[in-house]
């Protein structure tokens, strides 16, 4: 028992001899690796492992793209786990105070610049692993350092520095695990630069030295994805199998068969009826249920790859039919539909509608969506403007009816309309398909040959008529006071008798034909009838075939379609002023086009009648807007100068510079800028008449000018100047004073002083006039004015004296101080006389010489 406890003794002794963190000992060595790595380390190596869980527990596969080799991570992210990440550093850090002999200390440093580089703190996790690659004296510990830091330099977007590391450690002799681990990250680091070829290559490398527990399974999947992408489609095939072999996760059995289905070799006829067969198992497979859409997806790409569009588009509608919630693929193979209906068929009409559903359904983050969205917007206004032509064009056909006849085509064809989507509903009700296809409705109303079998449009031309002409009656001379009763008789009529014939009939029958003749009238309503209408019929046709033609010319590169817009717009509108711009862009695409004669035919036209314009100086020199901008920074300067001049009153100095300008450069567009300065002096110098005359001529003769606006601006503002001279001459007020006078205060309308104003004088009038009768109103005078009123004044004396202490009360002031307005009084003679000539100014005049 004495010897038991003596070494008991002895052995405290020497542990806590060893415990010393100075000593250099065998046995101070042994305590301080045991301590550092079942404690300290452990710990913090397990929080670290607990960190990675959860990163690659937030990756969210999208199997439609190539899978990530390492889960990403953000600050976002970081925040969950951040309670690891500070325990990790705080056991690393005990560990290497407590026991810096320690072989376990460098392997402490590693597992801190793990932490910060998962939280993001991407500074100090550099700092830490370069640390770590300088101070090490064990190899395979730098070179495990400077992997890492491999990866921190790849998520911190410093790509020289990653590619720095990566040139460093080819070089080096790595052991096993350091190999792998390189690799991996090198090939990470080529997946974030979009570099699939390398990244191929350090895949490859690190395939056979993968083990069990590293994943293999993912990484053939992701292998196969690389080698399918790059065309190497027998490669592919080899890694989803050996993905197979892995018995992977069921999502990813499950993406790694249909995507061999995808590159199966299709040699033989044998093979295409195995990759349908292939397929077609995957689709009975009730555990595939949710991924109908994406098998269906895959089927279509393979029809379409073996040139087979119709089956490649009923396997995409088939899919979009057997979504479950899943508005990605959902999205996409809207994408796809429209595609082929765009790149393959050049059907743009369809090919709207399809891209439409997509990016209505389509998540926003999605990578394409913007492009997709562009595209669509490209798509719709295309369609609008087919949509406007065909309905504006058959509009005017029936405007050529008689009011009976089209009233009867019209109901006549409702009804066709109202039993054929009748039945439709009745054949999708039984079909009991629990969805609506949108394209699918437009297709059907699309097929029909008349305008209004074709609801899309019919509802495009009732907003349009409505924007244009409001809600009308649908009647002959809908906009005469005076119509022909006849008519009218004859259409009631018309509406009448169904009412009479199903008077008795039931409630449905009754709501269904107040259905049918709502859509009569109001399709009736839609028929332009007047010359004014039928001309704004023409003027949306003509701006329609424009648009038209710029959209297949310059975003859909369909040249000879545009070619045909043009021909029909020069064609249908010889005076358009969009026909020399598009004689222009004819010439252009018949030259390119090799249609030389009529290149030819069109850059005669522009040559000989439109000499002056930009075009036919752009087909005499390719150069010309290159030289204009030139000319346009000089002009520029020059102008400024004038400007300068002409607001000093330098007249003289600012035609010099004027002349100048125009004798140099007369043809450009920012020569009309000195024109119009030109005649800005001619106003200060010469007579209204003449400076009016100018003014006209200048808006004649430079109508697409950028000045044009201005100057007639400026013309009307010297014509309402004129005539305002002439009322104040031409109004003539009554000199006769000795009778009933008004107070008034104008004021400007523009400020909303009108309820202070008000108040102001009513509480003005209760204290200082508290025993007479005066009453305070409030008149709209014309757009510009109210007039304040303040009656009864039996004469001018009284009416003056109101007049006088009221000019000075703050009060009043203030209510007015922030507008423009006039205080005066006025017999009720002459207030009759000011209301109808609205010349305020006028009776200024007079007030002052007769008060």
């Amino acid at each position: 028992m004495k010897a038991k406890l003596i070494f008991f003794l002895f052995t405290c002794i020497l542990l806590i001899s060893g415990c010393s963190s100075e000593k250099n000992t065998t046995l101070s060595k042994s305590f301080h690796n045991l301590a550092s790595h079942y404690n300290a380390y452990y710990y913090a190596r397990e929080n670290i492992r607990q960190v990675e869980y959860k990163i690659d527990e937030s990756l969210k596969n999208d199997y439609d793209e190539i899978l990530p080799i390492l889960s990403p991570f953000d600050s976002i992210l970081g925040k969950s786990y951040q309670e690891e990440i500070d325990e990790t550093i705080k056991m690393a850090s005990i560990g290497i105070q407590r026991h810096p002999g320690s072989r376990w200390v460098d392997d402490s440093y590693l597992l801190i610049g793990l932490a910060r580089m998962y939280s993001s703190d991407f500074v100090n996790a550099i700092t830490t692993f370069k640390y770590i690659n300088t101070k090490s004296e064990n190899t395979n510990t730098r070179h495990r350092s400077l992997i890492y830091l491999l990866r921190a330099f790849t998520e911190y977007k410093e790509y020289n520095n990653a590619i720095s590391v990566i040139d460093y450690l080819n070089k080096q002799e790595l052991n096993q695990e350091n190999k792998k681990l390189f690799y991996i990250y090198t090939a990470y680091y080529h997946q974030v630069r979009g570099d699939l070829d390398k990244m191929l290559t350090s895949m490859v490398n690190a395939a056979p030295i993968l083990s069990r527990n590293d994943g293999r399974g993912k990484f053939y999947f992701i292998l196969g994805q690389n080698y399918q992408a790059l065309g190497f489609e027998s490669e592919a095939y080899n890694n989803y199998k050996k993905c197979l072999a892995t018995n992977p996760p069921y999502e990813q059995e499950f993406y790694a068969k249909l995507n061999m289905a995808q590159v199966a070799e299709l040699n033989k006829s044998a093979d295409l009826r195995n990759a349908r067969k292939l397929f077609k198992k995957l689709l009975s497979d009730k555990k595939n249920k949710e991924f109908k859409d994406k098998i269906y997806y895959e089927m279509a790409e393979f029809e379409l790859r073996q040139g087979n569009i119709d089956e490649s588009m009923d396997y995409l509608n088939l899919s979009v039919r057997n979504s479950q919630g899943n508005n990605k693929q959902k999205g996409l193979s809207f994408l796809r539909m429209g595609q082929i209906q765009y790149d393959s068929l050049k059907n743009y009409r369809t090919a709207q509608a399809y891209y439409d559903s997509c990016s209505s359904v389509l998540p926003k983050d999605h990578q394409l969506y913007e492009s997709i969205k562009s595209r669509s917007e490209i798509l719709n206004n295309f369609v609008a403007q087919l949509n406007t032509i065909e309905l504006q064009d058959s509009l005017l056909v029936l405007s050529n009816m008689d009011s009976l006849s089209l009233y009867s085509l019209i109901e006549t064809e409702v009804k066709k309309q109202k039993e054929l989507e009748k039945k439709q509903k009745e054949k999708h009700a039984k079909e009991n398909t629990g969805s609506s296809n949108r394209l699918a409705q437009t297709d059907q109303t699309s097929t029909s040959t008349w305008y209004f079998g074709n609801t899309s449009a019919v509802a495009i031309g009732r907003t349009e008529f409505r924007r244009i002409w409001g809600d009308i009656s649908y009647e002959d001379n809908w906009r005469r006071s005076n119509k022909d009763q006849g008519d009218i008789e004859l259409i009631n009529n018309q509406n009448t008798n169904p009412i009479q014939t199903t008077a008795s009939s039931t409630n449905t029958k009754q709501s269904d034909d107040a259905s049918i003749d709502a859509d009569v009238q109001s399709k009736f309503a839609s028929v332009p009838r007047t010359e004014e209408q039928k001309k704004k019929s023409y003027e949306l046709i003509e701006e329609a075939l424009y648009q038209l033609g710029n959209i297949y010319h310059f975003q859909l590169d369909e040249s000879l379609n545009a070619a045909n817009s043009f021909e029909q717009l020069i064609k249908r509108f010889p005076e358009s002023p969009y026909n020399v711009e598009s004689m222009y862009l004819l010439y252009l695409i018949y030259e390119k086009n090799g249609a030389h004669a009529k290149a030819e035919k069109y850059k005669n036209i522009l040559l000989n009648d439109y000499p002056k314009t930009t075009y036919a100086r752009l087909i005499l020199n390719p150069n010309y807007t290159e030289e204009s901008s030139v000319a346009f920074e000089r002009l520029s300067v020059l102008y400024d100068s004038a400007y300068s001049l002409f607001t000093l009153g330098q007249l003289n100095q600012t035609k010099q510079i004027i002349n100048q300008a125009l004798s140099e450069y007369e043809d450009l567009q920012i020569s009309n800028r000195f024109r119009l300065l030109n005649i800005l002096i001619t106003g200060k110098l010469e007579n209204i008449n003449i400076y009016q005359y100018q003014l006209g001529e200048f808006i004649k003769n430079y109508p697409d000018s950028e000045q044009r606006p201005y100057a007639e601006e400026l013309l009307q503002a010297s014509r309402d100047y004129q005539d305002k001279l002439l009322k104040a001459n031409a109004v003539k007020y009554i000199e006769f004073f000795e009778q009933e006078h008004y107070l008034i205060i104008a004021y400007k309308t523009t400020s909303n002083v009108t309820d202070g104003l008000i108040s102001e004088i009513e509480k003005f009038n209760s204290l200082s006039f508290p025993n007479k009768t005066l009453k305070v109103s409030n008149l709209i005078f014309e757009k510009n004015y109210f007039l304040a009123m303040v009656t009864d004044f039996p004469g001018a004396k009284s009416s003056l004296s109101y007049y006088d202490r009221i000019k000075s009360n703050p009060g009043i002031l203030n209510a007015i101080s922030k507008t423009e307005y006039r205080i005066f009084t006025i017999t009720k003679d002459n207030f009759g006389i000011l209301y109808k000539s609205k010349d305020i100014e006028s009776y200024m005049r007079f007030f002052n010489e007769n008060y």
